[in-house]
């Protein structure tokens, strides 16, 4: 073989071990099928309805509902491509946001919660906000330029007052100051603001991040704390026990041990919930009408995740239930069937 054949040859050989990495990568890291033991499966033997349920939408989209009042987190339901993410400028997509609208009943939200200002949070509530005009938008002064910047009405925009609690009908709201996930190459932002109304179409690397909070749900004696990102200040939570926590695990395999071990100890063991339920685990790039998946390998390792968070929750004796599906789960403990 000449030396130029050779070259070829290699060069050839090299592509295709690149593409190959890349498919890899861009594989979800795990099957959500492999944790069926702890997803939560509906019961058909209770015939009362629940006082209190939450359906989990991925990331850290979730719909508290008490049958008169509902409450949201985040509402991200758009969902782009990663090719769009990367590639192309992002929106809302007004056909997803009013399908979600009719099918959850949305018209009965008070109140939309936004954790940060990055855009798998708060991508769409600019057009949630215009199509929910009886809806409060709380989040912070990021938060809010994001929906100015799609026209919101300025009376549906409350800037976030930390630990000032708030009632919406039956629910009790008290905002929490938090920490991000450590930023990445793509998440270096952290503490960044947005300090002008932002217009959509824009690139995913406009919605700064903008501080990070966690909200604690108060609901006729049932206590919840959502815990979007995983990132917690030292002591923040010393003197609050809730009964479920939904706790973000985003990276958190790709953090040290020293990492992991302090975030879990500030969380599942200083809050002593007697249920925990991960959120932001899912490949937010697929669209909302879709099963959840794990995130791509691209992104983290979810399936070491999760196991980290189940070894830590079965030495505590807390319940891990996996939604992987919006489904309503009862936040009553007498209705809920053991995963």
């Amino acid at each position: 073989m000449s030396i130029k054949k050779g070259l070829w040859v290699s060069f050839g050989l090299l592509i295709l071990c690149l593409v190959a990495g890349m498919v890899f990568l861009l594989q979800p890291s795990g099957q959500v099928s492999d944790f069926q033991k702890w997803q939560y499966q509906p019961s058909e033997k209770y015939s009362a309805p629940p006082t209190l349920k939450v359906k989990f939408f991925g990331v850290s989209t979730l719909l508290f509902d008490d049958g008169k009042t509902q409450i949201l987190i985040d509402g991200f339901f758009s969902r782009p491509s990663l090719s769009q993410v990367l590639f192309q400028k992002i929106q809302s997509q007004p056909e997803v946001i009013q399908r979600m609208i009719q099918q959850q009943h949305l018209q009965r939200t008070r109140v939309i919660l936004v954790t940060h200002s990055h855009y798998d949070h708060a991508l769409d509530i600019a057009e949630l906000g215009k199509r929910l005009p009886n809806t409060k938008i709380i989040g912070s002064s990021s938060t809010l330029n994001i929906a100015r910047g799609g026209q919101v009405a300025e009376q549906q925009l409350i800037q976030i007052q930390p630990l000032q609690p708030m009632s919406f009908g039956e629910f009790k709201v008290t905002t929490i100051a938090s920490q991000h996930t450590p930023p990445t190459a793509v998440n270096n932002d952290l503490g960044e603001e947005i300090s002008q109304p932002l217009q959509q179409p824009a690139r995913f690397s406009a919605f700064k991040e903008g501080h990070s909070f966690d909200y604690l749900i108060e609901h006729q004696g049932h206590t919840v704390l959502v815990k979007a990102s995983t990132g917690a200040i030292p002591d923040q939570l010393k003197n609050l026990k809730v009964d479920s926590l939904f706790l973000g695990i985003a990276q958190l395999s790709r953090q040290s041990t020293e990492f992991q071990q302090d975030y879990l100890d500030q969380t599942l063991k200083t809050l002593k919930p007697q249920v925990i339920v991960p959120i932001h685990w899912d490949d937010f790039f697929k669209p909302v009408d879709q099963p959840l998946e794990f995130l791509p390998y691209l992104a983290d390792n979810t399936d070491k995740s999760v196991k980290i968070l189940i070894q830590a929750a079965e030495q505590q004796k807390i319940q891990v239930v996996l939604l992987s599906q919006p489904v309503s789960y009862p936040l009553d403990p007498a209705l809920q069937s053991q995963p």
